[in-house]
């Protein structure tokens, strides 16, 4: 009890006693979101385009998103917010050029919360710049917004699609990410990865002349992929034993310089990474052992390491060890948090991104900068947009099935169902990762749907394949 005590007093006062502490944050580049304990949503940064439920340009200071207190997760596009609740209906905010709300609207604008589809079934959402890709539970992905170089994944290309249209006809994708460059990935349930839209430096495929990709294109014959995060002209991706790897061009590949353009994965490092974001030129990361690093442009001092030369090779930012997340997008500031709440930015504070009461600063920040009015509780890494895993492997099966999952919810039921809805299994998850075996050996060969929920809220949902 005196150790928890203990703890207490120090996290309260290494956050500061005013701060506002958060669940979970999302970072847009120019503005921030963030849900707390009791369900409401939280916001602060540019806020011109309504993605803050404002007409005001700036709000420096965290600002309530409407009044609802049953939000599951948010994510933020460039100018716009995306919200799923814990029915799981998808709402979203603010920019709605070429759709990319995906309202059925010609609107340019909404400032608040509008309805996307009646759907029930989205778990995650990815936005870009004027275009959007989500995930529903039974495998499907789902695109809307511009689609000039076919970054929805369908043809013909056109200037905009206002409503979600199906991307393809595949029911086993497990994970989705958009870039700043007109570009899509996707992770299947097998483990394979892959991509479509624009091709800027061969992200997708080899050659110069291939300046699109209209359909989901697999990239390499890995099947070991887990998560990931692409930036202007290159992805990062990690695989399942925890190494990184980037591929596409530029600075931010973190690889010496050679090759300068590839669609071949390059490894970056041999160490485990426990978190990491791409930019646009810029990569960030953190390693298993605490420490933040950075790599890419940084002629404007945007990797934060107090100087303003480009990095070929991941460098470390500062020497503290207790770094836990750190995430970029388009533009100059980056956010990151550490495992005892605190929040911490860096680069531009003009549209208040810091959170911390100030705006219009013209002064450019080149190290990390701690924001005294936010905090993250509790402290995980899983509380600073960590997406859901959930695979299964092998898939097709036929005498066990490893479920691999990293759920950022502890207690919660993984159900088999065979296809004609029957229930056939059911386990209890006591950790909020790990692996689960199941002996498939008695069950007889097709098809069978794979359900991890909480409570009553579906979570993620697979297809299992036994032969």
């Amino acid at each position: 009890m005196k150790k928890i005590l203990l703890f207490i007093l120090f996290y309260t006062f290494s956050i500061g006693a005013n701060a506002q502490c958060y669940e979970e944050l999302t970072f847009g580049g120019a503005h921030t979101t963030a849900k707390k304990a009791d369900g409401s949503l939280w916001g602060w940064g540019a806020a011109s385009y309504g993605n803050l439920t404002t007409t005001n340009d700036t709000e420096p200071n965290p600002i309530q998103l409407g009044t609802a207190t049953h939000w599951n997760n948010v994510r933020n596009g460039v100018a716009n917010t995306f919200a799923i609740k814990n029915d799981g209906t998808l709402w979203g905010c603010g920019n709605n050029q070429f759709g990319c709300l995906g309202v059925n609207s010609t609107t340019q604008q909404f400032n608040t919360f509008q309805q996307i589809t009646t759907a029930t079934n989205w778990v995650k959402v990815a936005p870009s710049y004027f275009f959007t890709i989500a995930l529903k539970a039974d495998g499907t992905i789902w695109a809307w917004g511009q689609n000039d170089e076919y970054q929805l994944g369908n043809s013909p290309a056109t200037a905009q699609q206002l409503s979600p249209i199906q991307v393809g006809t595949a029911t086993d994708w497990v994970d989705i990410a958009t870039g700043t460059n007109r570009t899509a990935f996707a992770i299947k349930a097998d483990g394979t990865i892959w991509g479509w839209g624009s091709n800027p430096s061969s992200i997708i495929v080899a050659g110069s002349g291939t300046y699109t990709v209209s359909t989901p294109t697999q990239v390499g014959t890995g099947t070991n992929w887990v998560r990931m995060s692409v930036g202007g002209s290159h992805i990062l991706a990690q695989k399942t034993d925890g190494t990184l790897w980037s591929w596409g061009g530029g600075l931010g590949l973190g690889v010496g310089g050679t090759p300068t353009v590839t669609n071949i994965p390059q490894q970056v490092t041999t160490e485990i990474w426990k978190f990491f974001c791409a930019g646009n030129g810029t990569s960030f990361g953190v390693k298993a052992n605490g420490t933040l690093w950075a790599w890419g442009v940084n002629s404007s001092g945007e990797l934060g390491d107090g100087t303003s030369t480009n990095r070929l090779v991941p460098t470390q930012i500062g020497t503290d060890t207790n770094w836990d997340t750190v995430q970029a997008r388009n533009f100059y500031t980056t956010m990151a948090t550490k495992t005892d709440g605190t929040v911490w930015f860096w680069g531009t504070n003009y549209y208040g991104e810091f959170g911390n009461g100030t705006n219009y600063d013209t002064n450019y920040y080149n190290t990390p900068q701690l924001s005294p009015n936010v905090c993250v509780t509790p402290l995980s890494s899983a509380n600073f947009q960590k997406d859901k895993v959930f695979s299964l492997y092998p898939n097709p099966a036929r005498d066990l099935v490893t479920i691999q999952y990293d759920l950022d919810v502890e207690n919660t039921n993984v159900e088999v169902y065979d296809i004609s809805g029957r229930a056939i299994n059911q386990y209890k998850l006591s950790s909020s990762s790990g692996e689960l075996q199941v002996n498939t050996s008695t069950y007889q060969a097709g098809v069978y749907l794979i359900v991890v929920k909480d409570s009553n809220t579906v979570l993620r949902q697979q297809k299992l394949v036994v032969e």
